[in-house]
């Protein structure tokens, strides 16, 4: 799909709004005095244009923000990206590359010793696109979770800190961190100079995301198979009242996730590869936080054609025309890795939601259709997968027991074999009218019957989970 439409905040577009100066104190000398460039935002404020009940349009076309994939400081993928209300500015977190040298350091370090210990690089990105400054924070977890909050005329940032180092692999933070960020800083954890909350003591892999608009903190912790999202009041989270006014459990595979309002936009995905090619697994999971329900779960048909194209960041951020939707991809193969980031600031309210019907490929020179209306076709409506369709052999020779009719695109294969129940014509057929379907994990369609029928065999109202 095309993505040419550029949605950055520029000064021309920063004027419509009125910059309000910080309540205390003044931008401190370290390059974030508001500036034409920087995109001023009016001071966020409780209460959104966008109804708390509101959700983002995921069928609407995404904009891309910046035209181009970033290349960032690091050369690995970017974890998560949010911006800083007042400014526009944007930050991004990645792992520090192997063989980085950072200034109080005696030797370069392997990439695989930043990965277990969970030391992260900052970047600053200004709206043209340009990584205007960096700050490095060693110890602290794996980067998925990060917010800005501007105070005192300086950004904030919201992320996981207390890494357990591992033997191999990634280290995650435990406990809840919030440090101003300062260019050119190397900050390990444990310093003063990061404030640590620990809403949920002894869990494991905690990340942060803040909803400044509605005054919520939500927080993301536990390990695989056991993972659980709290939702908190700021104010008093800030005052280590750590009584959740929601909670519930995490589904799927996680990459990134945001809190908006009463929703919450979850990230799913992997990178191309031979065991997920184009147009691969990118996935958005909704829920509502005061159910813990997921209502809506929709394949991401963002930029196919990206290199690498790793699901990542996930997060909203305020502009002129209100607020937007803002996910990333990993990019370039090989790296290094570059950020590509795209918006969305539709929205819809959830009525009249209709999905449309897919066509699906299927062998024309073997199979007919009863008629346009029963071309082979499916939809996805959350993890269920509909099936719809009527064929009739072309040679019109019987259907063989476990025939194999069609093979369904990667991105809605079960993990399972599943099975459903079908219909057949009743036109020289004794017994039952129904057949058995069976979808298998390489996403191929089976049609089992022993009874040798000729007629049309269907699936008008077969389902599967995926």
């Amino acid at each position: 799909m095309p993505l040419t439409r550029r949605t950055i905040l520029s000064a021309a577009a920063a004027t419509a709004v009125t910059p309000v100066v910080a309540s205390t104190g003044t931008a401190q000398a370290t390059g974030h005095q508001l500036t034409a460039a920087s995109a001023p935002m009016a001071e966020p404020r409780v209460g959104s244009s966008l109804h708390a009940r509101n959700r983002f349009d995921l069928r609407a076309e995404p904009v891309d923000l910046f035209g181009r994939e970033l290349r960032l400081t690091q050369g690995r993928v970017h974890q998560q990206v949010a911006f800083d209300p007042v400014t526009g500015l944007a930050y991004a977190t990645q792992i520090i590359s192997d063989g980085r040298q950072l200034a109080d350091e005696h030797a370069p370090v392997p990439g695989t010793e930043r990965d277990r210990r969970g030391d992260l690089c900052i970047n600053e990105v200004s709206p043209d696109g340009t990584v205007r400054a960096v700050m490095y924070l060693r110890g602290v977890g794996h980067g998925g979770g990060l917010s800005v909050e501007h105070t005192d005329g300086r950004p904030w940032l919201w992320l996981e800190t207390d890494a357990t180092p591992v033997t191999s692999g990634f280290a995650y933070g435990r406990r809840i961190g919030r440090i101003a960020f300062t260019p050119d800083a190397v900050v390990d954890a444990g310093s003063t100079l990061i404030e640590v909350f620990d809403p949920v003591p002894a869990s494991s892999g905690a990340t942060p995301s803040l909803d400044i608009e509605h005054g919520r903190i939500g927080v993301r912790h536990g390990s695989a198979g056991a993972v659980e999202y709290r939702v908190y009041d700021l104010a008093a989270f800030k005052r280590r009242a750590f009584t959740p006014l929601y909670s519930f459990p995490s589904l799927y595979r996680t990459q990134a996730w945001c809190l908006y309002g009463d929703l919450l936009y979850q990230n799913e995905g992997s990178a191309y590869g031979p065991a997920n090619p184009a147009p691969g697994n990118s996935w958005w999971n909704v829920y509502d936080i005061t159910t813990g329900q997921m209502i809506e779960r929709r394949f991401n048909t963002t930029a196919l054609g990206l290199s690498h194209r790793e699901t990542e960041s996930i997060t909203v951020r305020r502009t002129p025309d209100g607020p937007q939707l803002v996910f990333g991809f990993a990019t370039q193969e090989p790296g290094p890795r570059r950020m590509a980031l795209y918006g969305i600031t539709s929205t819809t309210d959830g009525t009249g939601d209709h999905v449309p019907w897919t066509t699906l490929d299927y062998n024309t020179a073997v199979y007919t259709p009863n008629s346009g209306n029963y071309v082979p076709q499916y939809r996805q409506v959350g993890n269920r997968i509909d099936l719809h369709l009527r064929l009739s052999r072309t040679d019109k020779a019987p259907w063989a027991n476990g025939e194999k009719i069609l093979t369904l695109p990667p991105h809605i294969r079960p993990n399972r074999t599943q099975g459903m129940v079908g219909q057949t014509t009743g036109a020289g057929v004794s017994g039952s009218l129904t057949v058995r379907w069976e979808v298998l994990t390489d996403g191929s369609l089976h049609l089992y019957d022993p009874r040798g029928i000729t007629g049309w065999v269907g699936l008008d109202a077969g389902y599967f989970t995926s």
